[in-house]
């Protein structure tokens, strides 16, 4: 028996699959932009007792590991690493492309699949090749000889860019679905080792147009403990010592935390995580992924605390920075913080090394 889910897109789905008959026992399907992380748990439920076997009798479980939604990856990840761990069994990790081409009826080929990767791209594969990012007009150059069928978030994109005629329109689902995919888990190699996310789009690439967008399109809102997940891999983004899921929870649970992400559509970009107490704030952590700085979103970030601290009575806020992190601490005085002490030798660095760390602070009344 296998338990497999994909949460990488905008659906999340659950599946129990009987090898032995080669059937799907119990399946969950549904469309949905966010609430990834708060859906896949009860579904998974509702299938394994749809199913009617204890978690027990599983012999693996099987996932999506990307391409994807930052965070939706990261979230069917995260759960199946926990039964894996929780079972002590291994993991079926399958590439999103991989699971959506499941959903093509047999013998359509050869067969092309377009998932919207926006900034006019798309993620791109064929039956002979891995999935890839690609501009549109790239892409075109990829297909293969002769008429295709595609599937595919990104297929009418794909489709008014190609010569007319060339690409076939399949409606079999757009989105992967784990009832189609469970065999292609089943028949998977498994690891030893946990999957990692699959992100085509390399942490540094800055796309040209990238640079040129306002803030105004970024969105901050407040992060729950739930994503604590989420947090902690935003952090290993921008730092070396990244803060385990754990750190971070324990941190946003604390009375007076304040946790905001900021986000382009369901893309988390940055965060901030601070305290406050006694009439004072401190910004324990704040970070932007490398392909999104310079374009003021941690500015935006530090004024939405700002307004919000102030609008609560406090009247000072303070940060730490290491000594040596020029361009932060100019961030910092652009945002009205001043120097007030220093902390000698407080950062820990590779080969035994230490930094000291500026205490800066911003007065808010």
């Amino acid at each position: 028996m296998l338990l497999v889910f994909d949460t990488s897109m905008a659906a999340c789905s659950a599946a129990v699959y009987d090898t032995a008959p080669g059937r799907v026992r119990a399946y969950r399907f549904a469309v949905m932009e966010r609430g990834h992380a708060d859906a896949l748990a009860p579904m998974i439920k509702s299938v394994m007792e749809e199913a009617g076997i204890a978690f027990a009798d599983l012999a693996c479980i099987g996932v999506t590991r990307g391409p994807g939604t930052f965070t939706g990856v990261r979230t069917g990840i995260a759960m199946a690493r926990g039964l894996a761990l929780a079972l002590d069994r291994k993991i079926a990790a399958i590439d999103t492309l991989s699971a959506i081409a499941a959903n093509a009826p047999k013998g359509k080929t050869p067969l092309v699949i377009a998932a919207d990767a926006r900034r006019d791209e798309i993620y791109f594969s064929t039956e002979s090749a891995a999935p890839v990012v690609l501009p549109l007009t790239e892409a075109v150059h990829r297909l293969p000889a002769g008429q295709s069928f595609i599937l595919g978030t990104g297929a009418e994109a794909l489709i008014a860019a190609a010569p007319p005629g060339k690409l076939i329109r399949l409606t079999a689902g757009d989105l992967p679905d784990a009832r189609n995919f469970a065999a292609l888990c089943a028949a998977h190699p498994l690891s030893d080792n946990p999957p990692e996310p699959l992100y085509l789009r390399p942490p540094d690439a800055k796309p040209q147009h990238q640079a040129m967008m306002s803030p105004a399109q970024v969105m901050i809102r407040q992060a729950s403990v739930e994503e604590a997940q989420v947090l902690s891999a935003l952090h290993a983004d921008c730092f070396d010592n990244a803060w385990s899921p754990s750190e971070f929870a324990k941190l946003m649970a604390m009375p007076g935390a304040i946790t905001y992400l900021a986000l382009e559509g369901d893309e988390p970009l940055a965060f901030l995580l601070a305290r406050q107490a006694a009439g004072e704030a401190e910004i324990l952590t704040i970070g932007t992924r490398p392909f999104a700085r310079r374009r003021g979103i941690a500015k935006k970030l530090m004024s939405h605390l700002t307004h919000e601290l102030r609008e609560a009575g406090l009247t000072q806020l303070f940060i730490e920075v290491a000594a040596g992190n020029g361009a932060a601490r100019a961030l910092y005085e652009r945002q009205d913080f001043t120097v007030t002490g220093n902390r000698k030798a407080y950062y820990e660095r590779p080969g035994g090394r230490h930094e000291d760390a500026i205490v800066m602070m911003k007065a808010l009344a």
